[in-house]
């Protein structure tokens, strides 16, 4: 190999680029089982897990199974984060969950390894989405990746081209990731870009720049790009990687719902944790991780109790993790590295999202579950709209849950959400007064953004729907930051830019000893599939590195 390769990518860089390429790719769910069952005494190696959502809850899960002495602690009064549920009335709100992967295709080595397979009940939703433009309705089935195909070259014909080859495109990159990899192999890692070669091709590539090789209509590019406000950024940054394997994963292997609710997930690793002899402790806020001799010793909570750790994992944010590690850690050229490195990274968007229940049935009235409604082909537009928390024009979804399964709501009852996603700033004026309890202005404004999604939504998704209404709850980026700790409200952890995604997202260790990350904001990314592997790839790597297990 010549010291410059292509794209002038030095020796050096080329192989530690493929080293991060092959640590984002470590997650081998075929030894997840086996660590679970491995005999051997972890006593003398207690765990505390911060923070009870999803990455927490399945890294504890996992360890707990294993043999490890593990307290998980949760500031919550529930388990899950945004994997909970609320009660208003008789309607049970979902606060976060429209569509995940099935329990028996990517959920499923996670949730085995976990102990709750078989207990958490995964539905495949009518349809995959359906996608409202100022031009077109279009339903896209379930697993069915060749009709969506047809069905876009039918109405671009001149595209026709460039659509099979984007599809063929997104589904081998996915086959790349399914394909079996041994990270531990020199061979296999140097031998990556020839193995995997589109996924090699995208490692630099935004959204944009992959539909750029492809399609040039933009009423199809809007259409392609669809799905973007899952990831949290529009094509010109959003990872290409990242999109392509989620999208086409979405398509293969369908869209699912957890029944009865997502809360129903958290409960059952929270008893899988406890059934295997960890402790989960709800109500209790860490406040501090302790070190000695720059490792890792402890976690303490806000009440005093200190719980002693060889390891931490930690489901809190980074930035709140760093903060409760303190100044004193900050210390050598690695960590001082490590946090300029995080000082880079920007916080995700947030949401706002109007919940309602109906005094009326509409399952089978309107179609589609997750509908995602367009005002115009310009994604770089909506986003801006979003940044502003600007409701009149912008793009917004909708998710009709009875439409999932007959009986998600109460008899002679339905249960809609309308959302868009939102950025912070918009809401930093009612910050102080939000926290202090005084919210006349926010309540106002908040209100006044839910009756123009409330009314856009009635223009186009759902007739009549204003006088359906009995119960309305909504939230916005001050709710998220309450509830989760957040900063600024993020729902997807650090957002999914080139310079933190796949290759070069934020790994589950540190340069702390003893301390792990599981969790949205590191790899691999948001979502419930991905928050649950992060979870599992944490523990994976207190097993491996405490040399147990593996």
């Amino acid at each position: 190999m010549s010291n410059d390769l292509e794209g002038g990518i030095s020796r050096k860089d080329f192989l530690k680029l493929v080293a991060a390429t092959t640590a984002a790719l470590a997650f081998d769910p075929r030894k997840l089982d086996a660590m679970a069952s491995a005999a051997g005494s972890r006593q003398g190696l207690p765990v505390v897990v911060i923070g009870g959502g999803l990455g927490g809850l399945s890294a504890a899960a996992l360890l707990a199974r294993s043999g490890f002495p593990v307290t998980l602690v949760e500031q919550h009064v529930k388990p899950g984060g945004y994997a909970t549920t609320f009660q208003r009335g008789p309607f049970d709100f979902d606060v976060s969950l429209h569509q995940t992967a099935s329990a028996q295709e990517g959920l499923r080595a996670t949730l085995e390894a976990s102990g709750v397979l078989g207990k958490v009940e995964t539905v495949e939703t009518p349809e995959l989405v359906r996608i409202i433009t100022p031009d077109h309705d279009l339903l896209w089935p379930q697993r069915d990746p060749d009709a969506v195909v047809e069905q876009l070259a039918g109405l671009f014909p001149d595209e026709e081209e460039g659509v099979r080859d984007f599809f063929h495109l997104i589904d081998g990159i996915l086959e790349e990731g399914l394909k079996e990899f041994d990270p531990e192999s020199w061979l296999r890692r140097i031998a990556f870009p020839l193995t995997h070669r589109r996924m090699w091709g995208v490692r630099n590539k935004t959204l944009a720049d992959v539909l750029d090789e492809h399609v040039h209509d933009e009423r199809l590019r809007a259409i392609l790009s669809s799905f973007w406000p899952y990831y949290g950024l529009p094509p010109s940054s959003l990872s290409g990687f990242y999109y392509c394997i989620a999208t086409a994963g979405y398509l293969r292997f369908g869209g699912h719902y957890i029944r009865n609710r997502s809360q129903d997930l958290s409960n059952a690793l929270m008893e899988a944790i406890e059934s295997a002899g960890g402790r989960v402790m709800l109500g209790a806020k860490a406040s501090f991780i302790t070190l000695q001799n720059g490792a890792v010793s402890g976690v303490t909570l806000s009440d005093g109790t200190h719980l002693p750790a060889m390891a931490v994992i930690s489901n809190a944010s980074v930035p709140a993790t760093m903060e409760m590690l303190g100044a004193g850690a900050h210390q050598s050229d690695e960590v001082r590295e490590y946090l300029e490195r995080l000082d880079s990274y920007r916080p995700a968007l947030s949401s706002f999202v109007v919940w309602l229940g109906l005094n009326r049935e509409i399952r089978g009235t309107v179609d589609g579950y997750e509908i995602f409604v367009l005002s115009g082909y310009d994604p770089e537009k909506a986003y801006q709209s979003w940044l502003a928390c600007d409701p009149v024009d912008a793009d917004f979804g909708v998710t009709v849950y009875d439409n999932a399964f007959e009986g998600y709501s109460q008899p002679g009852t339905s249960t809609v959400a309308v959302l868009m996603l939102s950025g912070y700033e918009p809401w930093r004026q009612y910050e102080a007064d939000y926290f202090a309890g005084r919210k006349d202005a926010y309540n106002a404004e908040k209100q006044r953004i839910a009756g123009i999604l409330i009314q856009n939504a009635e223009e186009r998704v759902i007739p009549g729907l204003s006088s359906m209404i009995d119960v309305i709850e909504i939230g916005t980026p001050l709710t998220n930051r309450r509830y989760t700790g957040n900063p600024q409200g993020a729902i997807y952890g650090y957002e999914q830019s080139l310079a933190n995604a796949f290759m070069t997202r934020l790994p589950n260790t540190t340069p702390f000893e003893g301390l792990y990350l599981a969790s949205a904001w590191t790899n691999p990314g948001g979502g419930y599939q991905p928050c649950l592997q992060s979870g599992t790839m944490a523990a994976q790597r207190v097993m491996s590195e405490w040399d147990v297990g593996s």
